[in-house]
């Protein structure tokens, strides 16, 4: 199969597409939840001044595009699901950042650090109604499918989150639970995007199946890249909070496997996850290397690759169309790409 187009080049053709509906939509929103909205996704400041756009992936637009086509026509056909996936992303970006204090994305203020958390609480909700309001107004039998798809992933969602939050600070973490978490997440929504985008298309249940297998291996993929790329990647130094799961001891799978080899980095590693200080970054570049020393970077880059290759695999049955199914391989590979 051949690309026109770099992974790099997907992305920003989905953006430039996605931005004037996306814009649309958010005029909806009543002030000043429409300004906290526009602030987040990088339109405006803190008072409503127009700024240059800051970059976001818009992964779930992505993938629940290119899984109805490649053409103009397709893609219009898929834009309300892809605009809801957009919207129910960025609500849950915005309480996960009050949730992990997350006080910089993208280089400024996170939302509830611009505008404090109660509002940015009520901004996410309002963002996660309007993603519903608009696959109500569609009114069909997909976008009613679509509708209970949705609800069921974000409370699965909300689930994840609070045994994630209870699982945090502790070296007693499960690897099957840590994976388990990363499905619920994160998996399981791209795997309900890319039904979506399926789904408008009329797809057959043999390529609906199909395209819920590659969505669940590319979310699984992306998830695992995510973690990598904070503790590994080429630009974690450059990150607004460099190794930040690892500050703040979070319950991610390739540390519960690195936790379960035996020695002297084990120790150190668990008496790192049981401790309650504010670690250094020098101390947050040992702990990665201990991590890296248990076994957990090899595994890791083991899981991203597995799932890169079991989402090429599902491709040929969940998008006959052989320019999207190109472009789908295109952005997937290069989450693998980025390991060498």
């Amino acid at each position: 199969m051949q690309t026109v187009r770099t992974s790099q080049q997907i992305t920003q053709d989905v953006i430039a597409y996605m931005e004037p509906a996306l814009r649309a939509a958010v005029a909806r929103l009543d002030e000043p939840v429409r300004r906290m909205t526009e602030y987040h996704f990088g339109w405006v400041d803190a008072e409503g001044r127009p700024t240059s756009p800051v970059g976001f992936r818009r992964r779930p637009a992505l993938v629940a595009l290119l899984c109805a086509g490649s053409t103009p026509q397709a893609w219009d056909a898929a834009r309300t699901a892809a605009l809801a996936g957009t919207l129910m992303s960025a609500a849950g970006t915005v309480h996960d950042d009050i949730v992990d204090r997350e006080m910089l994305r993208k280089g400024r203020p996170t939302l509830w650090a611009a505008f404090g958390a109660p509002a940015a609480i009520q901004a996410g909700v309002a963002v996660h109604c309007l993603a519903f309001e608009l696959l109500a107004e569609v009114g069909d039998r997909v976008s009613t499918e679509l509708i209970g798809r949705a609800a069921r992933a974000i409370r699965e969602c909300c689930s994840g989150q609070v045994r994630d939050l209870e699982s945090e600070g502790t070296s007693r973490m499960s690897p099957d639970l840590a994976v388990e978490l990363l499905e619920k997440t994160i998996a399981l929504p791209t795997a309900g995007v890319c039904l979506a985008g399926a789904l408008v298309r009329g797809a057959g249940e043999d390529e609906l199946a199909a395209a819920e297998r590659f969505g669940y291996h590319a979310g699984m993929a992306m998830a695992f890249f995510d973690d990598w790329e904070g503790v590994w990647g080429t630009s974690r130094d450059a990150l607004e909070d460099p190794l930040a799961d690892l500050r703040r001891r979070k319950s991610r799978a390739f540390v519960a496997v690195a936790l379960q080899a035996g020695g002297p980095a084990r120790d150190q590693l668990a008496a790192f996850y049981d401790d309650t200080a504010e670690p250094t970054l020098d101390r947050l570049r040992h702990v990665a290397d201990l991590v890296e020393e248990c076994g957990g970077r090899t595994w890791l880059e083991e899981r991203i690759r597995e799932h890169v290759r079991l989402a090429h695999a599902a491709l040929p049955q969940a998008v006959p169309d052989p320019v999207a199914q190109a472009e789908l391989a295109a952005f997937v590979a290069a989450l693998a790409d980025e390991l060498t």
